[in-house]
């Protein structure tokens, strides 16, 4: 059975990655800077002034993580380590999974079923970048 990695050059895998990474530093600067949109897309609303002090600091916290994993990114993208990109690519699919999980039930309660297909879609497409970044 032929490999992932064979569908496109491996120049072509590498500029997914790249677009993939930009896709995390936005998510990331978008939970820092507009925390409130960004906890939207979640499914999270807060009600309360408590709800929007903790709303503030979660989405803090996950915006940085994304920024974080984005600047290591983009380092071994410029330095040309494919497979390494790969490997974090590929642990970084159990970030995409977790954070679907815990945003389905915000998700569910509104009826946004778009919501979930977006991130499960997103979990997929990082999966799949990083198996075609390890040469898999």
């Amino acid at each position: 059975m032929p490999s992932i990695s064979h569908l496109l050059s491996q120049p072509t895998w590498r500029n997914i990655g790249l677009g993939l990474t930009t896709t995390f530093f936005a998510l990331g600067a978008l939970s820092l800077i507009r925390p409130i949109t960004a906890a939207a897309a979640l499914g999270v609303y807060p009600t309360t002034p408590e709800g929007h002090t903790i709303n503030q600091k979660s989405m803090t916290f996950l915006g940085i993580r994304d920024v974080a994993v984005a600047n290591s990114l983009f380092w071994l993208h410029a330095r040309g380590q494919t497979k390494e990109t790969g490997v974090l690519m590929c642990s970084w699919v159990l970030v995409c999974v977790t954070d679907t999980w815990v945003a389905v039930e915000g998700l569910k309660e509104r009826g946004d079923k778009g919501g979930i297909v977006v991130l499960v879609v997103g979990a997929v497409i990082t999966a799949v970048t990083g198996l075609g970044l390890l040469g898999l």
